[in-house]
C-alpha cells in the first residue's frame, strides 16, 4: 500500500517548523519520513539552491529576479520528488513536508513575480507529482509572527495570500487551518489526531 503525503504551510514566523519538529517525536519513525521541502542535505540540488537563495554573494550573484528565484526552487522540488519523495510513498512510507509548492506561488507573487509564469512553473511541478496529493494540508496561522523582525505589512500580505490559496486548495484535498495561538503541545496534538484520522481512511 502506498504511503500518504502531509504538508505544512504558512508564512515565516507562524511556528510551522517547530510544530513539525515536535510532531516528529510523536509519529513512528518506521512509518514516516520528514523533509524540509525541498531539503538542504549536503550533495543535493536543494542544498545548492538554498545557498544561492540565502548566500548569493558566494556565487558572485548581485541580483536575482523573484521569478528566477522561484524557478530554481521548482527545479529543486522536482528533483527531490523524483529522487526521494515518490519512491518513499511508493514503498509505503508516509511523508511530512515542511513547505510545499504553495510557497512558490505565495512568496513569488507577493515578491513581484509574474503570476501566470509562477502558475506555469507550479503546473510543471504538479505534473511530476502526478497522482500524489496531500492526504491533509495544514495551514499554520496566527495574527503576528513569533520572535521575528518582519515587515508586518509584507507579512500580512503573505498571510492573506496563504489564506486565499488554502481556501482554493480545500476544493481539491483536505486543508486544515491551525491557529497557533496556544501551546505548541496543543497544536501538535491536534495535528497528530488529524493525521491518524487520515491514515485510517
Amino acid at each position: 500500500m502506498a504511503g500518504k503525503l502531509f504538508i505544512f504551510e504558512g508564512p515565516d514566523g507562524v511556528g510551522k517548523t517547530t510544530i513539525v519538529q515536535e510532531l516528529k517525536q510523536k509519529l513512528p519513525a518506521s512509518e514516516f519520513e520528514f523533509l524540509s521541502f525541498p531539503g538542504r542535505d549536503e550533495g543535493t540540488l536543494g542544498r545548492a539552491i538554498y545557498r544561492i537563495h540565502h548566500e548569493p554573494e558566494e556565487f558572485d550573484i548581485k541580483v536575482i529576479s523573484e521569478l528566477a528565484r522561484q524557478a530554481l526552487h521548482i527545479a529543486a522540488h522536482i528533483d527531490v520528488i523524483e529522487t526521494r519523495i515518490a519512491p518513499w510513498i511508493s514503498d509505503g512510507k508516509n511523508v511530512v513536508l515542511d513547505r510545499f509548492w504553495w510557497s512558490t506561488l505565495v512568496y513569488g507573487s507577493v515578491g513581484g513575480g509574474k503570476q501566470k509564469a509562477l502558475e506555469e512553473l507550479v503546473a510543471a511541478e504538479k505534473t511530476v507529482w502526478g497522482q500524489i496529493k496531500p492526504a491533509a494540508a495544514f495551514l499554520i496561522d496566527r495574527d503576528s509572527p513569533i520572535n521575528r523582525r518582519e515587515d508586518l505589512a509584507y507579512w500580512q500580505l503573505l498571510r492573506d495570500s496563504y489564506a486565499q490559496l488554502g481556501s482554493q486548495q480545500g476544493r481539491e484535498h483536505p486543508v486544515h487551518t491551525v491557529r497557533n495561538i496556544g501551546s505548541i503541545a496543543e497544536a501538535v496534538d491536534g495535528v497528530a489526531t488529524t493525521i491518524a484520522e487520515a491514515l485510517a481512511k
